[in-house]
Parts: structure tokens; C-alpha cells; sequence
């Protein structure tokens, strides 16, 4: 998808050329008085009337009518450059996405050194430009008929480092990307359908630093919720001794396969970074203006000023960048397509397949525990989590080993509460799961230095049974479960269900004890327990408990530069005492109906014990309800950014 040039982005000769404008009282300057002088000073003309505006989120579409090989240019406006932020910037990148998707357009340039605004450096703006890219292009299909409308997909998008009048650097590396695949498809055959897409082992080939890539090597089909794959490259063999890959189409097109640049000038090296294109281009929103983006006229502004910078950089930094944020973007795209899956399609098992296939994919160590070992192993809670659902619950523990000697383990825990049933929106109480699912998938394609493991507790939700009970010697998890029954966790702790609808919490109770058991030394939980915290901290900020300063404060600080926003509440000795509150048990399953959160997490904590532990309570934010920049209304895949970042952190730091 992503090719780093070197050369003169004005050159260039894609469908548009992509270019940041700051909002400062500044003349033409540098390359883009060049630009100005194209046009016979007609830009200058445009900013004095407002046609072309540097106001912070303004689009607009210039036609070069033939006086550059580029088609088009698209403007994105930037503001004030001391207001710029990073997601900000992310935001800027999203809506040029989606406005190229919308528009149908093939084939895209950027030109990096004018978003290089503020505090934000080359390298950064990469990384935002690569996130940005699949985040804003996901749409998911569903099941609904789609029109029969020829598909485009976004081929290519050239990233120029470098301003004009510089020469192409000779032999800049290749770059080997290892990306995700589509992890959002069209579900065709509710009947048959075996998790989202599934990331492939994707890899860009140049040789000789030629301005193209050969198909990628070693693809995998696409393991699709519909059990298709559309439009990959299956059975790739690549021929060692010639230097070029051959390979047979395993489907009818080849959508996404790289093309090489020829004959365009200043475009001599470029390296391919990420894999294939985003997801087809119909019917996605535009979240800004088509057309002309008509602004306020900004008095004397520029496009070029004195706070543009030249990247300066190796395209094999930029390149690393780009990959990097192009691996969290897809990981938030997983996490959106298992969310959005109705719930009769995510059954535990077919998670517990799609895990597996991860597993393989990432040579991750893996295990899925059935019903019949989760009592053997006394795992009461999540068995009365159970209840009596159609299918079984599973365990799922993914481990990556990124050292040597199995230690200072990162613990990953996720609830993945699958309610029996089509009820809308319900898929909601697996968003742990995904955001752990999604994650992982960039710590697989990441491979950071540090010992991390997934675990998974996947149920249908049925805790509401008929009558019955379970002894609170028995551990054994049978059903039904009602409110006054006391059942035996992992760790022996007894617990009083009070009320039914607190299956996450039970579930939570035997993953934090099994995480341990795999040598966890640090523990973060996602889960969606309570709607309360909506009425605390709104829709864009995740709640938090933690029973450690020093670890919540690593957790926040991957939080932050993720760019997802995090609070934490204070747990007192009252909240402890609390949860201590049954006089049959050991714990009381619902404390009240009074700070939901913060008792949630005292009884999250009780089983963490003294192991450093944070609990994410994503329940605003997982889901939203209108488009944005960077992406449709729906799951937003939140807390799969922080997730990696705090792992790739503890492998630098620790």
C-alpha cells in the first residue's frame, strides 16, 4: 500500500497529492511557491477568498488541469501550528482517506514534509499516516446486499520525504512488512463462518531497488467470516534462484497487487512498506466537505511556512513508521469486526478457531480449555458465567514468548461474554476479548522483547437459569445459577450471586487466577461490565482501577501515547469491606448499585491479590454511535493501541 519516494512530490503521478496547510500570516515560500507559481499565483487567489483554507479540518479539491502530472490536489487544513496535536493529525489523515475512497481514486501521494508541523517530527507523522490509513478506510459490510458497483480500492499511496530539488537517494532499503490482511470482510453465509479476517503473512519484495514489488511470498487464503477470500494471492511459491516470485490466483482477481512506478520522474527508489489496500470504497461516509471546503479567509495565509521541515529522514525510519502505525491500525480493525459480528456468529468455539489461527499464524503457544478441564480444575465462576448456553465455554490462553526465559510475564486478560440470541448491540460484552485478540495480532507482527500472555474466558451468557443451585463446596459450576447461590472459584474464594447479570465479573475472576498460574507478573483487564461509567466519564474515556501506582502509571503512559484516554477512580478500605459483605461467602457478587465501577474493580482486585493489576472498564467507549474521521459508527476497537504500546514499552524498559 505505502511506497517511500525521495524525489519531487509535483512529479508525482498519481490520482491526488495530498498536502498539510498550516494556518500562520506567512508568504509562499520553499516548495510549494513552486507549487503557487504552477498555477500563475491562482493558490494565493484561492486562500485570499477562502476557497482554500488552512482552517484545522477544512478539505479542499484543486484540479491542476494539466499543469502537473498529478490530477488533483487535496488539501487538508491543519490550523495553528502550535495547536497541533497527534491525534489531531491522525484525524487530518483519516478524513483524506476517506474523502480519496469516496471519490474512487486508485492511487494517492503524500507529502510528508508538510505535515511535519509543531512538535511533531517526520517519524511521528508516519506513524499517524499509517495508523490512519486502514482505521478510516474499515466498513463492515454485514450481510447486506451489496450493489453491483465495480470495486476500487486505494492501490497505493507514495510518501514523498524529501522536498524538490533534492536528488533520489541511491539504494534506499527495502522494508519487509508482515501486515494484516483485510480484518474486515462481507459475511455472506451466516451458516458458515469461521471468525474476521484473518491477518495473512504478507511480504513486499523488491530486489535491486527497483520502483515496484513482486506478489507477496508465503500468503495464507483469507480465513473470512464467510470462509472466502477475496481477492488473494493462495499457494505463493517464490523462485529463490531467479530472484522473482510466481505464484497461482487462488480467486478470481488479484485486487491490491503492488504496481511498479514507471517512468515517473523523481520516483526512481521507493520501498513497499505495508501490505494490500483497505476494504472497497462503497458507501463510505465523508466526514468532511466533497468539493471546495469554504472557510473563513485567513488574512495573508500561506501554505509553506517557517515551521514546515524536511523529513530528513532514512526511508528505511519512515518505513519502520509507516509499518508501525499500519499494524496498530489493522489490530483496531480486528477488534472493530469481532465486536461488530452479531453474536450468533461469534460462538465460543468459533473464537476459540480463530485464536488458534492466530496462534499458528505468530507461532504463539496456545490453549484452549474445555468444560470438562475447567472443572477439573475447580473453575466455578466462569462456569456459572456459563450457565446453560448452547455451546460451552472455552479458556483461551495465548502466549508469546519474547524472551528467553519465561519471566516477567505481562498478563493480557479480556471477557468475551457471547449472549445467546441476536440481541442488537449485545456483542458488546466480547469487547475485551477483541481489544486482547487485536492487540495480540500486533505483538505478533511487533515481536517486542517481552513475555506476554492472552487470556480469554468465552462464554454464552445464560447465568439466568430456572431454579437450583450450587453447593459452595462444589466448584463444579452446575446450572443453573440464581441469585442467592453461592459458587467456588479457581482460588477457593467463595462467592454470593446477587445478581445475575454480573457473569463478566465471575469470568474475570477465574482468568485472573489462571493468568497467574502462567507466571503473570504484571495483570491488565478489558472488560464491559457496568454502563455506569458513562454516566461518570462520558463516552470517550475508559474507567480504571488499579491496586499499584507504579504499574497504572506505565499503563497511563501507553495510554497517552496511543491516544486513548484513560481515568482512573480511587478504591477505599470501604470498598474493600464492601465486597467482603456477604455473610454465606467470601465475596458478595454485587456489592449495590452505588459506584459500579469502582466495586466491579475491589472485587477484580481481590483475586489479583498483590500482583500489580489495572482494570479497563470500556463500556462508553467500545462502542459509538456516529461516523468519524477514522471510522463508521460501531465498535471502535479501543484500548488494542494502548494494549501494544504497553507491551513494546516494557520490552524497551524493563
Amino acid at each position: 500500500m505505502f511506497e517511500i519516494c525521495t524525489g519531487d512530490p509535483l512529479e508525482c503521478r498519481e490520482d491526488c497529492l495530498v498536502i498539510g496547510l498550516q494556518q500562520v500570516p506567512k508568504k509562499f515560500d520553499g516548495l510549494l511557491e513552486k507549487l503557487d507559481n504552477r498555477f500563475d499565483g491562482e493558490l494565493t487567489e484561492l486562500v485570499k477568498s477562502g476557497d482554500l483554507s488552512a482552517h484545522a479540518g477544512s478539505l479542499s479539491v484543486i484540479h491542476t488541469l494539466g499543469k502537473l502530472p498529478v490530477n488533483r490536489l487535496l488539501f487538508i487544513g491543519l490550523g495553528n501550528p502550535k495547536e497541533i496535536r497527534k491525534e489531531h493529525l491522525k484525524r487530518m489523515f483519516g478524513k483524506a482517506v476517506k474523502h480519496i475512497l469516496k471519490m474512487r481514486w486508485a492511487t494517492a501521494a503524500v507529502f510528508l514534509d508538510t505535515f511535519c508541523a509543531g512538535t511533531i517530527n517526520g517519524e511521528e507523522a508516519a506513524q499517524l499516516l499509517g495508523e490512519a490509513a486502514p482505521m478510516a478506510a474499515y466498513q463492515f459490510a454485514g450481510y447486506k446486499r451489496q450493489p453491483n458497483i465495480p470495486e476500487v480500492q486505494l492501490e497505493k499511496v507514495a510518501v514523498y520525504i524529501r522536498a524538490a530539488g533534492k536528488k533520489p537517494t541511491e539504494n534506499v532499503p527495502n522494508v519487509h512488512s508482515r501486515v494484516a490482511g483485510k480484518a474486515e470482510t462481507q459475511l455472506e453465509n451466516a451458516d458458515h463462518v469461521s471468525g474476521p479476517g484473518r491477518p495473512e503473512n504478507v511480504e513486499h519484495v523488491s530486489t535491486n531497488g527497483k520502483a515496484g514489488a513482486q506478489p507477496i511470498q508465503n500468503a495464507n487464503p483469507h480465513w473470512g467470516a464467510a470462509g472466502k477470500a477475496e481477492g488473494r494471492l493462495r499457494n505463493a511459491e517464490q523462485a529463490s534462484a531467479a530472484g522473482k516470485t510466481e505464484g497461482r490466483l487462488g480467486n478470481a482477481k488479484h485486487v491490491n497487487a503492488p504496481r511498479k512506478a514507471k517512468g515517473r520522474p523523481g520516483n526512481a527508489e521507493h520501498v513497499n512498506v505495508a501490505g494490500e489496500a483497505e476494504i472497497r470504497p462503497e458507501n463510505i461516509g465523508h466526514a468532511g466537505a466533497a468539493g471546495k471546503a469554504k472557510g473563513r479567509p485567513v488574512k495573508n495565509a500561506s501554505l509553506q511556512t517557517g515551521t514546515y521541515r524536511n523529513t530528513d529522514l532514512p526511508g528505511e525510519t519512515v518505513g519502520t513508521a509507516l509499518h508501525r502505525g499500519y499494524v496498530f491500525g489493522k489490530g483496531v480493525n480486528t477488534a472493530r469486526t469481532l465486536v461488530n459480528t452479531p453474536v450468533n456468529i461469534w460462538t465460543p468455539v468459533r473464537l476459540a478457531e480463530y485464536a488458534a489461527s492466530l496462534a499458528e499464524k505468530y507461532a504463539f503457544e496456545v490453549e484452549i480449555l474445555k468444560k470438562t478441564e475447567m472443572e477439573k480444575l475447580g473453575m466455578g465462576a466462569i462456569l456459572a458465567a456459563a450457565g446453560e448456553s448452547k455451546e460451552p465455554p472455552n479458556m483461551i490462553v495465548l502466549r508469546h514468548a519474547g524472551e528467553r526465559e519465561w519471566g516477567n510475564v505481562l498478563a493480557l486478560v479480556g471477557t468475551g461474554a457471547v449472549i445467546d440470541g441476536c440481541t442488537p448491540g449485545a456483542n458488546v460484552g466480547m469487547a475485551g476479548a477483541a481489544a486482547i485478540l487485536g492487540a495480540m495480532e500486533v505483538v505478533g507482527e511487533r515481536k517486542p522483547a517481552k513475555n506476554v500472555v492472552a487470556v480469554l474466558p468465552v462464554t454464552g451468557n445464560r447465568i439466568n437459569g430456572t431454579t437450583g443451585g450450587v453447593p459452595a463446596n462444589d466448584g463444579q459450576g452446575k446450572m443453573p445459577v440464581e441469585t442467592g447461590t453461592v459458587i467456588t472459584s479457581m482460588n477457593s474464594k467463595t462467592i454470593e450471586v446477587r445478581d445475575t447479570g454480573a457473569s463478566g465479573l465471575l469470568m474475570l475472576a477465574d482468568a485472573v487466577t489462571y493468568a497467574k498460574q502462567y507466571g503473570a507478573n504484571q495483570i491488565v483487564d478489558v472488560a464491559t461490565l457496568t454502563m455506569d461509567v458513562v454516566s461518570a466519564l462520558g463516552r470517550d474515556k475508559t474507567g480504571a482501577v488499579a491496586n499499584c501506582d507504579a504499574f497504572f502509571e506505565r499503563v497511563l503512559e501507553s495510554a497517552k501515547e496511543a491516544g486513548e484516554f484513560i481515568w482512573r477512580f480511587p478504591v477505599t478500605e470501604a470498598d474493600i469491606e464492601n465486597v467482603r459483605s456477604s455473610k454465606i461467602a467470601d465475596l458478595n457478587g454485587w456489592p449495590g448499585s452505588e459506584g459500579r465501577v469502582i466495586e466491579n474493580g475491589a472485587f477484580i482486585g481481590a483475586f489479583a491479590e498483590d500482583t500489580p493489576w489495572v482494570h479497563l472498564e470500556m463500556s462508553g467507549t467500545a462502542l459509538t454511535g456516529k461516523e468519524t474521521d477514522l471510522g463508521p459508527a460501531g465498535a471502535t476497537g479501543v484500548m488494542v493501541r494502548t494494549l501494544a504500546v504497553l507491551a513494546e514499552k516494557m520490552a524497551e524498559q524493563d
